[in-house]
């Protein structure tokens, strides 16, 4: 596939920066988040704490890569936001929908942003 370039394109750009600031500030937030549990809650790290410790890690990761990589950044994200998803609903008591849509939402659109700014520039995925 030829790499069209189309990182000139001012919507392109909006996408980009869209995703960048709200996946700095939604990766931040989780970061800070899972900190501030880890240090307050004493007693051991039970199943649900790890599961919760490998998203947080995992989001972040994928908001870094995608600064440079767009498209596996915007992958990860997705992929992250379905666990997310998978894991709200068998963790959530009562008002499992509101769980998902609230975990998952914000990482599946930031990561459908990403991956929005990669098809627009045009470039293509690195081989694996």
């Amino acid at each position: 596939m030829a790499k069209v370039s189309n990182t000139d394109d001012k919507a392109t750009k909006r996408i980009r920066w869209i995703a960048r600031g709200l996946g700095s500030l939604a990766a931040a937030y989780s970061l800070l988040m899972g900190i501030g549990y880890g240090i307050t809650e004493p007693g051991p790290l039970t199943g649900e704490g790890a599961m919760m410790a490998v998203l947080i890690t995992t989001s972040v990761v994928g908001v870094i890569v995608a600064w440079w990589r767009e498209g596996t950044g915007g992958t990860i994200l997705v992929v992250d936001a379905i666990a997310y998803g998978i894991f709200a609903f068998f963790a959530a008591g009562h008002n499992k929908g509101l769980a998902v849509s609230i975990t998952a939402g914000p990482w599946l659109l930031i990561g459908s942003l990403f991956i929005a700014s990669w098809r627009r520039s045009g470039e293509t995925m690195p081989p694996p």
